[in-house]
């Protein structure tokens, strides 16, 4: 592990580092499957105790310390462990007492114990479990900027028809490679809402962001953009399976660069995204493998599909797509 960048989990907005259990005494490991099946869990005990969470820890009447939050119902068997196993380990890490809704049932995830401090701790493990189970799921939203305006659409379709006539002899260049021109889009983040709770989180968090993000970076000027020129997202012309088209806004009084990892930003800050890289990868896709994929059955009669690259040497070469929005 390279000290000076260790690997980061968010929660809540917060970043923490997460040693190397091979490696470092006070990294617990936590590797068990849980009852529901699913895959093992990692447990890694990097944790800032510290006053500053955007959470907070109450008194109950009989002395003791409370807090609580609502954990998607997917998510619970992480948290609980195989036979509970998980769940005991904090419990006698943190002396704490923790108690889940039951299986099927939505509710909050509660932490009780003696004193602020355990409390806090318990909770923060839990998080950083669920921010680690939630990279296992399969995206079910995305976030984009619609980049489909008439003349756009016009322009990408000169450029899909001009693509097929000059390199339609390319390795894998087919016309089923490209976007629909009614679909062309800005990607600013996958996401993984596991209920109706986070569901609403995420409309909620979208609906501020013209007044926490838009009137900030914009200051009441209308956002324009240009997409200019295509590129690659791997470093080898030959064995392409996303080409996309590049993207900048048109006026210098504001960066679309900031306004993109600004939107993104407040989701991580409600803890509905997991931050993978500090900018957002700012792309059109044109043209994506994805869209093609060929379904293969083997002698078991298991099907998979598969992705097969093209060769885009002769595509960059062809005339970029220019247009406003």
């Amino acid at each position: 592990m390279d000290v000076l960048r260790p690997p980061t989990v968010w929660v809540a907005g917060r970043c923490y580092r997460v040693l190397n259990p091979q490696t470092a005494t006070t990294t617990t490991n936590y590797a068990e499957a849980d009852a529901y099946g699913f895959e093992d869990n990692v447990y890694q005990d990097e944790v800032d105790c510290t006053n500053d969470t955007d959470f907070t820890v109450e008194e109950t009447g009989n002395g003791k310390f409370q807090t609580s939050f609502p954990v998607a119902n997917p998510y619970i068997p992480y948290l609980i462990g195989s036979k509970g196993s998980t769940k005991s380990r904090i419990e006698k890490e943190t002396y704490t007492t923790l108690k889940f809704p039951g299986k099927g049932q939505n509710g909050n995830v509660v932490v009780t114990g003696k004193d602020v401090r355990t409390v806090r701790q318990a909770r923060l493990k839990l998080e950083m479990l669920v921010e680690q189970a939630r990279k296992k799921q399969p995206s079910t939203h995305f976030l984009s900027l619609p980049v489909n305006a008439p003349n756009i659409q016009e322009r990408f379709l000169e450029f899909k028809k001009e693509v097929l006539e000059k390199c339609g002899d390319s390795r894998g260049v087919v016309e089923s490679l490209f976007q629909e021109a009614a679909k062309l889009h800005l990607t600013l983040c996958v996401l993984v809402l596991a209920d109706d709770r986070e569901r609403q989180q995420a409309v909620d968090t979208l609906k501020q962001c013209p007044e926490t993000v838009l009137k900030k970076q914009l200051g009441g000027e209308k956002l324009r953009l240009e997409m200019k020129g295509v590129e690659i997202m791997n470093d080898d012309p030959g064995e392409v399976h996303v080409l996309y088209g590049r993207v900048n806004a048109l006026s210098w009084s504001h960066s679309i660069q900031a306004i993109a990892d600004s939107v993104v930003g407040e989701f991580v800050k409600g803890g509905l995204v997991t931050r993978q890289q500090e900018r957002v990868k700012l792309h059109v896709t044109l043209m994506n493998t994805a869209f093609c994929m060929q379904s293969n059955e083997d002698s078991s009669g298991v099907t998979s599909q598969t992705r097969e690259t093209f060769c885009a040497k002769n595509i960059l070469k062809v005339s970029d797509p220019l247009s406003e929005v």
